[in-house]
């Protein structure tokens, strides 16, 4: 079973647990441990989504600021989607990968469906998900004699997708919530709705049935005609031109209405799903990513500080592992893959954690305490802000030795 990496948890809650975890002491210096992480993971998103951003403005469809220049071969087009990657991987969503994304699984449904997705439109295509979750749906299902029965559907919390279609120069973000997995392709801008065999059966219905009465009464039109032309003295042709070109234009357009209600029930229909699980579009997706992706990091650096902290004589990589897993289910009753090598790189970053060799060889995690991991954030905190270091003669010398070297 596939296991998300995102905590479903509000940072706020999460910290009630984890202090509950330490001394009575230690739990004050704690909360405001938790208050400048928080602060600096969010402000460090901000910063990366800044630059995404950026790189998005040519690519916007929905920016109002003055137009920059097109977009041609020479725009940073992969360096967006690194960024814009790069804030998904924070923000603790999963890459799906194309060949994922259209199973034989989904290939029938969408055929059951009649969808047509239009993968061959698409230039770029990214799928993130995040989170798992169930939704119940009423369906009627043939074999059931159509009858109305409630199914239970596996739903992602959180999918967003990022695609260029080869007719258009924007890059579209959108970001939906409660999406069912076989329901993926149902997202895309290039999905087609093909008319079912139902609608068909009726259309064609309407249309024979237009048929069939245009040819009763151009039948009768030429049992009377005859009479009518020497009554009026015209020509036979004349008689029933009038009469063939109403019929035409009356049937027709009834066959054409009917096709245009049906396609708009289509089109109707699509739409009110996609605008009821839409989150954000676009640039808004970016800003609301970073938010995201701030919690996420504040979360599992604090989870595994905690967790050590509670255990000031260290553990290891995998107990650590295991322990904030652990903590989650017993909380949350959520089945996740805590990404302990990233916390740990961001605990390392911000050296509020040291390594020791245990008395069986491994190495053990052990924490820094509670006000110094403080001094050192703070510190870490204020670094941002600080100016550079001048750029002296010495620095400059060094700088070129080095790169000679």
């Amino acid at each position: 079973m596939h296991l998300t990496r995102f905590i479903p948890c509000r940072i706020p809650h999460l910290l009630h647990e984890l202090s509950a975890l330490l001394a009575q002491e230690e739990r004050g210096a704690f909360w405001e441990l938790a208050r400048v992480v928080e602060a600096f993971y969010q402000h460090a998103a901000s910063a990366q989504t800044r630059t995404a951003e950026t790189l998005y403005a040519p690519y916007d469809p929905d920016d109002e600021t003055i137009p920059v220049p097109t977009p041609g071969r020479d725009t940073p087009l992969e360096r967006l989607y690194d960024w814009v990657d790069g804030l998904f991987e924070r923000a603790n969503f999963d890459k799906v990968e194309r060949s994922q994304l259209l199973t034989k699984a989904d290939e029938e449904v969408l055929t059951n469906f009649h969808i047509d997705a239009d993968f061959a439109a698409i230039e770029r295509l990214a799928v993130y998900t995040r989170g798992r979750g169930a939704k119940a749906v009423r369906l009627r299902r043939a074999k059931k004699l159509f009858r109305l029965q409630e199914n239970e559907l596996d739903t992602y919390k959180r999918v967003a997708i990022v695609v260029r279609t080869k007719e258009e120069p924007f890059v579209l973000c959108k970001l939906f919530k409660d999406v069912p997995k076989q329901d993926l392709e149902l997202l895309l801008p290039t999905v087609r709705i093909k008319m079912k065999l139902l609608d068909k059966l009726k259309l064609g219905g309407s249309g024979g049935a237009g048929a069939y009465s245009a040819w009763k009464i151009i039948r009768l039109a030429y049992t009377y005609a005859p009479s009518l032309t020497k009554l009026l003295a015209v020509p036979f042709k004349l008689v029933l031109l009038p009469v063939g070109l109403l019929l035409a234009g009356f049937y027709g357009g009834k066959t054409a209405l009917n096709y245009t209600q049906i396609r708009s029930s289509y089109v109707t229909a699509l739409a009110e799903h996609l605008y009821a699980i839409t989150l954000a579009s676009n640039r808004s997706v970016l800003g609301r990513l970073a938010r995201m992706a701030g919690e996420e990091d504040t979360k599992e650096v604090l989870l595994a500080y905690a967790l050590l902290l509670a255990q000031p004589e260290g553990m290891s990589e995998s107990e650590l592992s295991a322990k904030a897993g652990e903590l989650v289910w017993d909380r949350y009753r959520a089945r996740i893959r805590f990404d302990v090598e990233d916390a740990l790189r961001k605990l390392h970053e911000l050296t509020l954690i040291r390594e020791e060799q245990g008395e069986e060889g491994e190495v053990l995690l052990v924490p820094e305490p509670i006000h110094e991991a403080l001094r050192r954030v703070d510190r870490a905190w204020d670094d941002l802000y600080s100016p550079p270091p001048p750029d002296t003669r010495l620095l400059r010398l060094l700088r070129r030795r080095e790169e000679a070297g």
